[in-house]
C-alpha cells in the first residue's frame, strides 16, 4: 500500500497572470493511492493540519472510475487512485496530511508529514531574450487543471514554493505553443530543496529523457530522448522494417549531429562520445529518438543529487541548413553510491 499527498498554495495575484486563455495555477491538494483491488463505493478523507490546528477537513464519495466537479476530479484504475480538489480560501501551508480510504473490503490511513521548497529561476528563449512564461509541475503522469506552477513576470524571472517530492515533469510553455514554440520539458525532478532552474524555450522539445551508467567497459553514460519540432517546419510519414516487420513512422524529429549537442552535469560539460539514431516503437506509432553517449565525469562528486541538462541546436553548425532546431530538457537522479554504478 502507498499513500502520497501533496498541498500547493497560489500565492500569485490576477493581475500576475499573463495569459488568462492559458493556464492559472489555482490552490489544490491532491492524493495518489496505489491499494488492493478497487470497488466502488470508496470513502476518501482528507485532514490537513499545522500543528494541533486543523486547516482543512474533507470527505469524498467515489461511485465511478472517473468523476470531475466544480472543485475536484479523480481518476481510479484497478489499483490505484488519484484525486486533486481546489481549495479556494488556503488556510496557510498544513505540516502534516491525515488520509484515510476506505472500501467494503478494506481500509487504510496515512499520515504524510509536509514539506515545502523554493523554486526560481528566469525563462528566456535560444537567445537570450526573456520568455514569460508559466513553469507548471507534474507530481503524477501529465497533470491537467488545477495547475501546481507559477507564471514568470515579463522579464521571465519566477519564484514559486511547492510540495517536496518526486515530480515526473516540469513543463514550461505559453500559448506560443505548437505555432512557433515547443515545451521546455524536465523529467524525474526531485524537489528536495530550494533550486535555480533557468529554462530555455526554442521550436523544439526534448521529450523523456532518461539516464543510465555504462557499467561495462566504459565509464559512460547513456542518455535517451526523443526531439521533436513544430509539424510546421518538418513532418514526415514513411514505412520501415525493424525485426521483420513494417512500421509506420510520423517523424517531426530534427535531423541531429553530435555537434548539435551540449550536455552538462550539476552546470558542468560533460563531453559527448557519440550520438545514435534509433526508433521508439509503440502500438500505434513509430518515431526516431536518439541516444547521446557521454563521458561520466566532469569533476563533479558522484554521491548525490546529480542535474543534467541536454540541449540541441542546429545553428551551431552555421549556415545551409533548411531550417533551425533548438531545445532543452532536464532530469534528476541520485547515485546509489560513489561507484557511480547505479541510479534511483
Amino acid at each position: 500500500m502507498k499513500i502520497d499527498a501533496w498541498w500547493f498554495e497560489n500565492k500569485q495575484r490576477p493581475e500576475e497572470v499573463l495569459q488568462t486563455d492559458w493556464v492559472i495555477p489555482k490552490s489544490h491538494f491532491g492524493v495518489y493511492a496505489e491499494t488492493e483491488k478497487i470497488t466502488f463505493p470508496l470513502t476518501l478523507c482528507v485532514t490537513a493540519k499545522s500543528g494541533n490546528l486543523q486547516l482543512y477537513r474533507r470527505e469524498f464519495e467515489i461511485h465511478e472510475p472517473k468523476e470531475q466537479t466544480e472543485t475536484y476530479t479523480v481518476e481510479c484504475s484497478e489499483y490505484s487512485i488519484n484525486l486533486k480538489c481546489t481549495v479556494k480560501e488556503a488556510a496557510g501551508l498544513p505540516g502534516e496530511i491525515l488520509v484515510k480510504i476506505k472500501s467494503q473490503e478494506w481500509e487504510y490511513q496515512e499520515q504524510v508529514t509536509c514539506a515545502y521548497a523554493r523554486l526560481h529561476g528566469r525563462i528566456t528563449d535560444f537567445d537570450g531574450n526573456p520568455f514569460p512564461a508559466p513553469l507548471l509541475l507534474s507530481r503524477i503522469g501529465f497533470a491537467d487543471a488545477p495547475y501546481m506552477g507559477v507564471w514568470s513576470d515579463r522579464n521571465g524571472e519566477y519564484s514559486v514554493v511547492v510540495p517536496t517530492g518526486c515530480y515526473n515533469a516540469f513543463y514550461v510553455d505559453d500559448n506560443s505553443y505548437g505555432k512557433s514554440t515547443l515545451e521546455n520539458w524536465s523529467w524525474h525532478m526531485i524537489v528536495d530543496r530550494d533550486e535555480e532552474h533557468n529554462f530555455k524555450v526554442g521550436n523544439g522539445e526534448v521529450y523523456s529523457l532518461s539516464v543510465w551508467p555504462n557499467n561495462g567497459g566504459g565509464s559512460t553514460l547513456f542518455f535517451w530522448f526523443r526531439p521533436m519540432i513544430l509539424p510546421s517546419i518538418k513532418k514526415e510519414e514513411y514505412e520501415i522494417e525493424l525485426e521483420g516487420s513494417k512500421r509506420q513512422v510520423m517523424d517531426i524529429s530534427p535531423e541531429l549531429k553530435a555537434e548539435d549537442i551540449t550536455v552538462t552535469l550539476n552546470g558542468k560539460p560533460l563531453p559527448v562520445v557519440s550520438l545514435q539514431k534509433i526508433y521508439e516503437t509503440c502500438p500505434d506509432y513509430t518515431m526516431p529518438s536518439y541516444l547521446v553517449q557521454t563521458e561520466r565525469y566532469n569533476g563533479t562528486p558522484t554521491v548525490g543529487k546529480q542535474t543534467v541538462i541536454v540541449e540541441y541546436d542546429t545553428a551551431k553548425r552555421g549556415g545551409g541548413q533548411s531550417y533551425i532546431a533548438r531545445s532543452q530538457g532536464r532530469c534528476q537522479y541520485f547515485y546509489k553510491d560513489s561507484s557511480g554504478l547505479v541510479l534511483q
